[in-house]
């Protein structure tokens, strides 16, 4: 019997020793099991939750399920439960473990690859190679810099290694897992290479300086553009970029660069602007002053891959995009004449035009598709004038060069030519020139301070230009030159207003109402950097005096005052704003500006405090009925208008903005001469009053004309007839400026 009952004996025995064996185990992966190292043998809990973002489960519905007595890594159990709750357990294949045994990474990924082929189906998830070259820890994820640009991620910072390779699982820009170390080679594409020299390379990529010490010593390499490669850790190759070709930057957008005498280059989205004298620094390629700047190109495979800055900006030539008569960009086809012969240059063919030839460049860029078509006068003193097709000139002539090119939405000019000849017709198109010739000084320094800075701004570069000619940025050639401009220009050469040591935006208007006020009207995101721009007081007799208050400002704007500009029409105005019939008008305008600035029109509720959806608003709101002033700045400008409606109220900021809505209720304006204008589009300003009458509409007493920030041009003229030189003027409408010349700047920023 005792021999019979031995077989159940040693079954009880061997399963007690597989516990034993199995809990040892167990006890040795705890033992072993760390959360904050990077392990191929299990994978974290936390780790799991990360890849799963993408399901549609929330982080704190992972976070929820995986508590309860749940192990802090994967266990076959855990997978088996997971894989039900995702209802993918029948479709998966997954050898199944017991289940207090961990997963191991590879097992892990094997079912990961299978989930997100089932599950996935915008395919969110990426698997991608990075070589981490730094990390950043932040307050609840780490940064991971590496060759394809930051990550974030709520990973341990210690599962990843500096100069090593992961492949890893990436959603949008988070690192949500890391699947394995890679052994492939990783490149760090486009570096500028400092110094390879004693065991020690130094590099600049992504706006930082590495450094790291290399396990052998290279021969010595020169300083450029390169291709660095690692593996597992050390560095294995290095590729130098030797190709470069020079030219003045004319255009550049999302995929192409236009070079002086190359013309077109494709570049893939990825380009580093290195500045190379000096101190070498990485910049952005608005850094890149188009038409005047030493600019090199490094070039592979037919396509630009990083800019070289050669030499600071050496301002001469402003590029102008000249609009159509519609105020658009493009034109549907353009004529040009010289008055003068002209050098005509397309790509590579150059021919001569005779003076007076009517020019037809679509001819001939038909027939070469993405070339510019250049027209240069050959004399000096040539103009070149747009045309209708019959030549009968529809311009003033314009000095320098002008440039067409084809664009699929039509044909767009650009006119280059020498910043002072440029505010030759920018002054007198901006302040007549019977002004005194202080004033126009002033102009002239307000001009250039404006240009210079949009020239190194270049907004318009896609269409190969700085600025265009509209009241967007400054009014040009819509009166040509005057010997009083030239003068002006002449008299103030290279001169820019600078702030903190920074050219500024020198803002201008036509007329204020006694006062000029601060960019709090613009309802700026960080007002002190326009500490420059300061409230004013014309008023001759008056003090300063604080307007935000209604009754002050409607007592003020009422009364008559001495100032220099107070003999101007547009001093004083007052219309009557209808609300009758607005509704439409007024919604379909607090759209648009919505579209543009969401924070400066804001949609409530009844109760002023609850904000409404934008796209629900304009049906639930009903119509307009009525209006207030909420907020005023000292100088009286209005800050915020309330529009009631019978479901709702609208906060409008911004003087822009205020001006539209107003004016397009007003259909009269009377101004201090008596004189009227009908029809308007925009009131004069947004300097006030909103009274509501007994017929239900509102008078608007205000005054001044313009946004009323920076210098009042009709007051500037007054003062220079009271005897100010254009300094003492300037320096009354901005505080703490200097006046600088653009050839003594060097190094010198914008605002």
């Amino acid at each position: 019997m005792k021999k019979r009952n031995m077989p159940k004996i040693s079954a009880v025995i061997l399963a007690v020793l597989i516990c034993v064996f199995a809990g040892i185990l167990i006890g040795k992966l705890k033992e072993n099991y760390d959360p904050e190292i990077f392990s191929e043998n299990y994978i974290s809990v936390d780790e799991v939750k990360q890849e799963l973002i993408f399901t549609v489960y929330s982080q704190e519905e992972w976070d929820e399920w995986f508590e309860g007595g749940k192990k802090d890594y994967l266990t076959g159990a855990v997978l088996d439960e997971l894989l039900k709750r995702l209802g993918v357990s029948e479709q998966i294949d997954f050898s199944e473990k017991r289940k207090n045994a961990a997963v191991s990474r590879t097992e892990w990924n094997q079912v990961y690859a299978q989930i997100l082929a089932f599950l996935d189906m915008e395919q969110s998830v990426k698997k991608e190679t990075l070589l981490v070259l730094n990390r950043m820890e932040m307050e609840d994820q780490t940064v991971l810099v590496t060759n394809q640009g930051d990550f974030y991620t709520k990973l341990q910072n210690t599962y990843f290694t500096d100069w090593m390779s992961y492949d890893v699982y990436i959603k949008e820009d988070q690192c949500i897992g890391i699947a394995q170390v890679s052994e492939q080679e990783q490149t760090i594409e486009n570096a500028y290479l400092k110094s390879c020299q004693d065991e020690k390379i130094s590099f600049l990529f992504a706006g930082a300086v590495y450094e790291k010490e290399l396990q052998e010593r290279w021969i010595s390499c020169e300083p450029g553009v390169c291709d660095l490669v690692f593996r597992d850790g050390a560095l294995t190759a290095i590729k130098t970029k030797q190709d470069i070709i020079q030219g003045q930057m004319l255009s550049y957008d999302d995929s192409e660069i236009e070079i002086e005498d190359y013309g077109r280059i494709h570049h893939n989205g990825k380009l580093p602007v290195y500045q190379t004298y000096g101190d070498v620094s990485e910049k952005s390629i608005s850094d890149v002053v188009l038409g005047n700047m030493n600019v090199a190109y490094v070039t592979a495979g037919k396509e630009v891959c990083a800019i070289l800055i050669l030499q600071p900006a050496d301002i001469k030539n402003i590029r102008v995009l000249l609009l159509s008569d519609d105020g658009t960009n493009t034109r549907s086809d353009v004529y040009l004449k010289c008055s003068t012969n002209a050098d005509i240059t397309c790509g590579d063919e150059t021919k001569s035009a005779g003076s007076e030839e009517l020019l037809h460049p679509a001819d001939t860029l038909t027939m070469a598709p993405g070339k510019t078509f250049i027209v240069k006068p050959e004399s000096e003193d040539g103009k070149i004038y747009l045309c209708n097709g019959n030549g009968t000139a529809v311009s003033n002539g314009y000095a320098g060069t002008i440039e067409v090119r084809s664009t699929e939405n039509g044909y767009t000019v650009v006119n280059e030519l020498p910043l002072e000849e440029y505010l030759y017709a920018v002054v007198p198109s901006e302040m007549p020139s019977s002004f005194s010739p202080e004033a126009l000084k002033t102009q002239a320094v307000c001009a250039r301070s404006y240009a210079y800075m949009q020239l190194m701004r270049a907004d318009l570069a896609a269409y190969g230009a700085h600025i265009n000619d509209s009241t967007s940025y400054q009014v040009y050639n819509k009166v040509e030159k005057t010997k009083e401009s030239v003068a002006a220009v002449d008299a103030t050469c290279g001169q820019v207003l600078t702030w903190n040591g920074k050219v500024v935006e020198a803002y201008y208007f036509s007329t204020s109402m006694g006062y000029t006020d601060t960019a709090e009207i613009w309802n700026v995101d960080d007002p002190s950097s326009y500490g420059y721009l300061k409230k004013a007081c014309l008023n001759q007799a008056d003090a300063d005096i604080d307007l935000s208050d209604e009754t002050a400002f409607s007592k003020y704007i009422k009364s008559s005052a001495d100032g220099y500009d107070s003999d101007i029409r547009y001093y004083r105005w007052f219309a009557t704003a209808d609300l009758s019939d607005k509704t439409e008008t007024v919604n379909e305008i607090l759209v648009a500006r919505h579209s543009i600035s969401p924070k400066n029109v804001l949609y409530y509720e009844s109760d002023g405090t609850t904000e409404m959806d934008v796209a629900a608003a304009g049906e639930k709101m009903g119509a307009i009925t009525g209006m207030s002033v909420e907020a005023r700045s000292s100088s009286g400008s209005i800050l915020t208008l309330d529009l009631t409606y019978e479901c709702g109220i609208v906060k409008i900021k911004t003087e822009y903005n205020i001006r539209k809505i107003l004016g397009c209720m007003v259909k009269k304006i009377v101004y201090a001469d008596a004189t009227e204008s009908e029809n308007i589009t925009m009131l004069p300003s947004a300097f006030s009053t909103v009274e509501k009458q007994e017929d239900g509409t509102y008078l608007l007493s205000g005054g001044g004309y313009g946004h009323g920030l920076g210098m009042s041009q009709n007051g500037a003229n007054g003062m220079a007839k009271a005897g100010m030189g254009y300094q003492d003027i300037l320096n009354y409408f901005y505080q703490d400026i200097t006046v600088e010349t653009i050839g003594e700047m060097e190094g010198k920023e914008t605002l």
